[in-house]
């Protein structure tokens, strides 16, 4: 009788947490991805009487820009990768122990197989995967590095309806990469660190349970 009213509790339970709507998780910035501001400094008095202003570099002669911490810039990602591995492992071994005949009562015996062992293992490997991750990402200079690269670093977060999706992105780029349009490609960046993830129902239905991780790890076949 027990168990019947324990089992129909558990029952219930499971049955109203199946029910119940789990409220969206608001958006927060990451670890090392909050946003960086400008520090305030007194802009020094303009010199007048002349064309040139040492202020603005070569941006005067049309060279890149002078770009200053907390300037923001548009990363386009065009991100592609494949990779292809196949292995084939074949081991044998073969061993055999005869004894050798034996004079007993006058007579011989004959040759007996006293042990024998065979063994062999085969094993074949492949792996294949690509990867494909374009769209854009405003990240924002962190520094301005003395050879006058530009450190950046940003993230974009996305809430759906199944879930959330964060893209990351860090990296190193030269000011003269950065079109006239203030975008610059992703494959121009230096120490490139790009990440895609997402949370909610939709990402946790492509991962595979605790349990079947735990048997992948465990299973010595």
């Amino acid at each position: 009788m027990a168990t019947r009213v324990f089992s129909a509790f558990v029952l219930g339970a499971l049955c109203l947490a199946g029910c119940s709507v789990l409220p969206p998780q608001p958006l927060t910035h990451s670890t090392g991805f909050a946003p960086v501001y400008p520090v305030a400094t007194e802009v020094p008095e303009q010199a007048s009487g002349s064309l040139y202003n040492a202020s603005l570099g070569e941006t005067f002669l049309g060279r890149g820009r002078n770009f200053k911490v907390g300037d923001v810039i548009t990363v386009a990602l065009a991100e592609t990768a494949q990779a292809t591995r196949t292995q084939n492992n074949t081991l044998s071994r073969t061993a055999s122990n005869n004894a050798l005949p034996i004079e007993m009562g006058g007579g011989l015996l004959n040759v007996t197989q006293l042990s024998g062992a065979k063994m062999a293992s085969t094993g074949v490997g492949s792996a294949d995967q690509s990867a494909k991750l374009t769209g854009s990402v405003v990240v924002s200079v962190v520094e301005v590095m003395a050879n006058g690269n530009l450190v950046v670093r940003g993230e974009k977060q996305m809430a759906l309806s199944e879930g959330s999706e964060i893209i990351q992105v860090a990296g190193v780029i030269r000011p003269e990469d950065v079109s006239p349009n203030n975008s610059v490609l992703s494959t121009r960046l230096a120490n490139a660190q790009i990440t895609y993830r997402g949370t909610g129902d939709m990402a946790a239905a492509t991962r595979a349970g605790w349990g079947t991780s735990a048997l992948l790890k465990l299973w010595p076949f």
